[in-house]
């Protein structure tokens, strides 16, 4: 009898072992998704704050963002919607984010019209933009380079010039990559490409 109880209770140990085991190991795979960038050279990212337009029109800080989420991307001069794959994180990366300057493109704008604010985007020098002339990184844009904008308030997508760019614009701690299914995603409601 104390053989049998003994026998029972070391199946039970192994059972709850093996069942905690597959657990484990569940969780790792739900999270294999999350990256952390160990290689920072030539490395693609955002500070933590940029915001991210989601699916339903609201705003989340790319720290915010999940796995799995829908957000916006524009294709074919129209908003449509993405899910995120796989989100990179990087810990004190090294380079500096490279700042751009945009202005919409206005055709015809009278002399003494208003001037509308400039938008700022900060990544990575390596990172890429949807650009009139194609995928362009950071570093290469030139003025009056075009990117697109999805404007909220239409629904509508823009057009916007490089006004200027600044290299070496500021450092940050942390920093963060999406990549969507399309391949493309909204920061600032600007077009921005996973790399």
């Amino acid at each position: 009898m104390k053989v049998l109880t003994t026998s029972i209770f070391s199946l039970l140990s192994l059972t709850v072992f093996a069942q905690t085991e597959i657990t484990a190991v569940s969780s790792i795979q739900a999270q294999a998704t999350i990256r952390m960038a160990k290689n920072p050279k030539r490395c693609k990212y955002f500070p933590a704050s940029a915001p991210v337009t989601m699916a339903d029109g609201s705003v989340k800080s790319i720290a915010e963002v999940r796995v799995g989420e829908h957000v916006k991307t524009c294709k074919d001069g129209k908003t449509t919607v993405t899910q995120v794959k796989q989100i990179d994180v990087f810990n004190q990366p090294t380079s500096p984010l490279t700042a751009v300057y945009l202005r919409p493109v206005e055709e015809n704008a009278p002399s003494g019209s208003p001037i509308v604010p400039a938008l700022m985007l900060e990544a990575t020098p390596h990172h890429k933009v949807q650009t009139n002339h194609g995928r362009k990184r950071m570093k290469k844009l030139a003025k009056n380079d075009i990117l697109y904008h999805y404007e909220p308030s239409t629904g509508l997508v823009s057009s916007w010039k490089v006004g200027a760019v600044q290299a070496n614009a500021r450092r940050v701690s942390k920093a963060y990559n999406l990549e969507t299914v399309d391949g493309t995603y909204l920061i600032d409601n600007v077009m921005v490409a996973n790399n």
